[in-house]
């Protein structure tokens, strides 16, 4: 302790002294700028600085002995030393049983976001009255976990009661794995590519949807079970969608629809239920084809028709490609249908005034559809237009009451104001068979978010 005071007043002593030389020295320094210096003075100023030098280096050695010594033990208390106290005791913790899904424990920290469109649409059509309409329809979309979704759709629609309230789907989905994702509730139908993936209005390039795969004999919402993935095939790849749900009911007691098939199938009608589902493959980048199907047995249950079966088959093409030669891009929808339906006897007693009745329940119809948006064109204004043509038809049975084919071709123009934000004019060309044709304009604008 002493060494280090002494090191302490040496190190002050130091500094003091070097502060009363630096007035001198700058006094030197003054007068060297006005009178030479003499040999003597600076000679004895030279001893000066070298001393203070070799000062300065003795009290360095002597702080870094000191620093070196050893420090002295403390000399043992006659006192016996208490023990030490026992540290305290951390609380256990009660180890939680593992889970069978560790994404489930995540439970309860809940991402959720709304999505969906709105939109507003006028129609001018031949023999009818024109009019304006609206709708919105939220999208509700939870992640309960990592891998548990739900996802639910509303639309809301203006008539003349007031407003319409549906639900388009509800679905919870888990993703089991790269490969199988399980879902289950009301879902929009695999089988129907269109629905499923083209009929939201922002997407669907034109104001109206197409006939027969939309509010035609195509399932649209089921309510089931269902699985799907997709996973690749050397440079290609393939999906899959097959379903399990409430089968459709088929229409025996109305002339105006006798033989067709009611998809709407919240509460089934006997305990066969529907199988279905679709197959995609895509050979190359943007392209894909694919194949849909339903089996059922759409008869009530313990009816006369209890045992009828139903087969709707479906083919689809998809294609996007961006062109440099056509400086843009083109797409292509296409979609073709089929619905069969065993042959029986409607109205057997003739007891509902059209029968007995009995025809080949055979129905087709589809449609094929072709955009193109100049997107590399040098001027801006051009590059959000967007031309589309549309054809569409729809077959019926020939000796079904009431039943008309029905055939369109559909010219539209967007203007796109954002990436699902757009403005739409279409003129649509109808000819049902045998009745007076039902032309029509369409105005609509759509904002997707």
């Amino acid at each position: 302790m002493k060494m280090n005071r002494f090191v302490y007043c040496a190190v002050i002593l130091q500094a003091l002294l070097l502060l009363s030389l630096a007035p001198a020295m700058r006094a030197a320094e003054d007068a060297a700028d006005r009178a030479p210096v003499s040999r003597q003075e600076y000679e004895e100023l030279k001893a000066e600085m070298q001393a203070l030098k070799k000062e300065l280096n003795s009290l360095k050695k002597e702080k870094q002995a000191a620093s070196a010594q050893p420090t002295q033990a403390t000399a043992p208390s006659s006192r016996p030393m208490a023990a030490p106290a026992p540290p305290a005791e951390s609380p256990k913790e009660v180890a939680s049983p593992p889970s069978l899904i560790p994404e489930l424990e995540t439970l309860g920290t809940t991402r959720f976001l709304i999505a969906g469109y709105g939109e507003a649409t006028f129609e001018a059509q031949n023999h009818n009255i024109s009019s304006f309409e609206a709708s919105f329809n939220p999208i509700f979309l939870w992640e309960l976990a990592p891998k548990l979704l739900f996802e639910s759709q509303i639309e809301l629609q203006l008539s003349d009661s007031g407003t319409d309230v549906g639900l388009e789907y509800a679905q919870i989905t888990y993703l089991l794995n790269d490969y199988i994702t399980l879902g289950a509730g009301a879902m929009l139908a695999p089988s129907n590519i269109f629905v499923e993936r083209f009929q939201a209005l922002w997407i669907n390039k034109l104001p109206d949807r197409p006939l027969a795969v939309y509010d035609g004999f195509l399932p649209e919402t089921i309510v089931g079970a269902e699985i799907r993935g997709g996973f690749p095939i050397g440079p290609t790849r393939a999906n899959y969608a097959f379903y399990v749900s409430n089968g459709p009911a088929l229409t025996t007691n109305d002339p105006g629809g006798v033989g067709e098939l009611n998809f709407s199938n919240f509460t089934d009608n006997n305990d066969n239920k529907a199988v279905g589902g679709r197959v995609g493959f895509l050979p190359v980048p943007g392209v894909e084809v694919g194949y849909g199907f339903e089996i059922a047995r759409p008869g009530d249950q313990g009816s006369e028709f209890a045992r009828l079966q139903s087969l709707i088959q479906s083919v689809d093409l998809n294609v996007t490609r961006d062109s440099d030669f056509l400086k843009g891009r083109v797409d292509v929808h296409a979609q073709y249908a089929w619905s069969k339906v065993d042959d029986t006897v409607y109205d057997r007693t003739g007891a509902l005034g059209f029968g007995p009745l009995k025809f080949s329940n055979k129905r087709d119809g589809g449609y094929a559809q072709l955009a193109y948006r100049p997107t590399k064109v040098d001027i801006e204004f051009l590059r959000n237009f967007e031309a589309i043509v549309r054809w569409d038809h729809l077959n019926n049975p020939p000796k079904a009451p009431d039943a008309i084919d029905e055939e369109r071709w559909t010219l539209g123009l967007d203007y796109w104001l954002g990436p699902s934000t757009a403005l739409k004019i279409a003129y649509e060309w109808d000819q049902p068979n045998g009745q007076p044709n039902t032309n029509a304009v369409l105005v609509q604008a759509v904002m997707g978010f």
